[in-house]
């Protein structure tokens, strides 16, 4: 806690020190998940708002303005809004491309793929797991740099997630533009779905410390549907499962329940971004992005066509909807000069004593 409201800083102090986890009645980190997700959703639902001027820079003059916007934080209405509004487009935007489909696999046939769904696990006996956190990125670096070098360029869809016990797996969408792998459908009687698999697995998973699952992809759509599907799940704090394919065969890539508000949590307490997108993906992602947004813009501009900023907005602090009188389900109000200047006395007050 910073002046009463939760802080990431404080919560690593408190839960990624030995001896301060065991002031707190845990003998280690991983028996204080469930409290670490208590500290996590009372951060996240504990409504915070910016505080900005909005000053005129024209000629004309026009009375300053003062707004609260409430603060996006990981997990909130406001972050989950914003992730949703930038990725609910991915199923209609993107043209599919097809790399094999279930009537391809034929004796006289071989089918190939040059995009696959890996995932990379955490064996609890390579490290403990703050450990493995802190290092996932390092690892992961390690691993997709020695399959460049075999295999050549690679754009990756990378995500981490959280099992129960806390360590991380890793998900990625390897799409190869140098390399295609062979590829042969596989049904498992357990959970009774069939798969797609590659011969050169093995390949693959010797560049790993830990157990190592492949699957091959059918078509590109799927990829952003699991985006999509993902964030929202991972947003929202649920669980549940994602596969690919509709109807009564499964086919292609299955994703595990995903414990949300422990992946939350963790990514949070080790400032881990939950997915990045590189090369060709981050590509078509921007592309589809600008297609979205408007550029016929009306502005002033000066002699050169340069545009002229007429608003300029000044930020003045952070403050809690408590402070401001503003329940959490607003994002965005207007208030008084009279309240914000009495807000910016207070606070100058407290911080000289």
């Amino acid at each position: 806690m910073s002046y009463g409201k939760p802080r990431l800083r404080q919560a690593r102090y408190m839960l990624l020190n030995e001896e301060n986890v065991e002031d707190l009645g845990f003998e280690r980190f991983e028996d204080a998940l469930r409290f670490g997700e208590g500290l996590f959703s009372y951060w996240r639902d504990f409504s915070e708002f910016i505080l900005l001027k909005k000053e005129f820079l024209g000629r004309e003059e026009k009375p300053t303005k003062f707004f609260a916007v409430k603060c996006s934080k990981r997990g909130n209405d406001v972050y989950e809004r914003r992730v949703k509004a930038r990725l609910g487009w991915l199923d209609r935007e993107i043209e599919d491309k097809k790399f094999f489909e279930i009537r391809d696999f034929q004796v006289d046939k071989v089918v190939h793929t040059s995009l696959l769904w890996v995932t990379l696990t955490w064996d609890s006996k390579h490290e403990k797991l703050i450990n493995a956190w802190e290092s996932v990125g390092k690892e992961y670096n390690r691993f997709i740099s020695a399959l460049r070098r075999k295999y050549g360029k690679i754009s990756v869809l990378r995500v981490w997630e959280a099992y129960e016990s806390g360590y991380p797996h890793i998900h990625a969408v390897m799409l190869f533009h140098d390399a295609k792998f062979k590829v042969f459908p596989h049904y498992s009687q357990n959970e009774r779905k069939l798969t797609f698999r590659i011969d050169e697995k093995d390949a693959i998973a010797d560049f790993w410390h830990s157990h190592v699952d492949i699957q091959a992809i059918s078509s590109l759509r799927n990829v952003f549907t699991y985006l999509k599907k993902h964030q929202e799940k991972i947003i929202l704090g649920l669980s549940g499962a994602i596969q690919e394919g509709e109807g009564e065969l499964t086919s292609g890539f299955d994703l595990e329940n995903i414990k949300g508000l422990r992946t939350l949590f963790l990514c949070w307490i080790f400032r881990k971004r939950s997915f990045s997108v590189s090369g060709d993906f981050r590509e078509v992602l921007s592309d589809l992005i600008s297609h979205l947004h408007n550029s016929n813009m009306d502005m002033q501009v000066d002699l050169e066509g340069s545009m002229v900023k007429e608003w300029e907005y000044v930020f003045l602090g952070v403050f809690t909807g408590e402070e401001l009188g503003i329940p959490p389900f607003i994002w965005v109000k207007e208030l008084d000069k009279g309240l914000v200047t009495e807000l910016l006395e207070n606070r100058n007050r407290h911080a000289k004593t």
